[in-house]
């Protein structure tokens, strides 16, 4: 009886086990299982924004980047987390960093995410004069383009003076730099024969050509490193073997 009464309680146990284990697997799939997010980029009147750039930012870094249609609207699927943090941009308009939690049951939820425009910017004169520029990621430019013979320097005032339909039209000059027709937007650009690593306001965009993240109208200034020499601290990535790009916009 002893013997049997123990072979009871074992089956038992492995039973209430099984049971238990499979009442976690819908938790486990929960968990696991991917998030999505649509949503649509409008002004302050509702009117939708065409062409806006929304990217998902991961660890300081943008890791996709979609561009909304003509009627402002964009999705991401396939999202690690219910919490994401996304950065928008938009010609005209200041850009904005916003947090998103997926609340919806089927772990999709839905957005509105309105930006303000910027204030029109008057061409013509550009301040280099570093003891008088307030923006400290210009000063910290200017600096460089100074001090740091390893960098090649674009100011956003030789950018207007050449007037390039794409950025990337700006880099023909640099050494070690190719500029071909891209089959989406713009140009390719390589450095070395391979893309470099690019940098938005000091967040890391892998895997992003130049032509795709902005336009001519809003960049202040950029630095081209064509190897490892010279490249700021803070921006120094072993996987850029093949170059690193710094883009800075102007401020809105």
């Amino acid at each position: 009886m002893k013997t049997g009464t123990t072979a009871v309680w074992t089956a038992l146990a492995v039973s209430a086990s099984l049971m238990h284990a499979a009442a976690q697997q819908p938790t486990a799939a929960r968990q696991s299982g991917s998030y999505s997010l649509s949503g649509t980029i409008a002004d302050h009147e509702g009117k939708p924004l065409g062409g806006a750039e929304v990217s998902l930012i991961e660890h300081d870094s943008a890791t996709r980047l979609v561009r909304c249609d003509t009627a402002g609207r964009f999705e991401l699927r396939s999202l690690p987390t219910a919490n994401v943090k996304l950065h928008i941009r938009r010609l005209g308009f200041a850009s904005r960093y916003v947090d998103v939690a997926i609340t919806g049951a089927d772990h999709h939820s839905v957005v509105v995410i309105e930006l303000d425009a910027a204030a029109t910017e008057l061409a013509g004169v550009s301040v280099v004069d570093v003891a008088n520029e307030p923006d400290m990621r210009l000063r910290e430019y200017y600096g460089r383009k100074s001090n740091n013979a390893f960098g090649h320097y674009i100011d956003g005032s030789t950018i207007e003076a050449r007037r390039p339909q794409y950025v990337s039209e700006m880099l023909r000059s640099v050494a070690g730099a190719s500029v071909t027709p891209s089959g989406r937007i713009g140009y390719t650009v390589r450095l070395r024969g391979c893309p470099p690593l690019v940098w938005l306001d000091g967040v890391r965009v892998p895997g992003a050509q130049l032509d795709e993240l902005i336009q001519p109208a809003e960049v202040a200034a950029m630095e081209i490193y064509n190897s490892f020499a010279g490249i700021p601290a803070q921006y120094f990535d072993r996987s850029a073997t093949c170059g690193t790009i710094l883009v800075w916009t102007r401020a809105k």
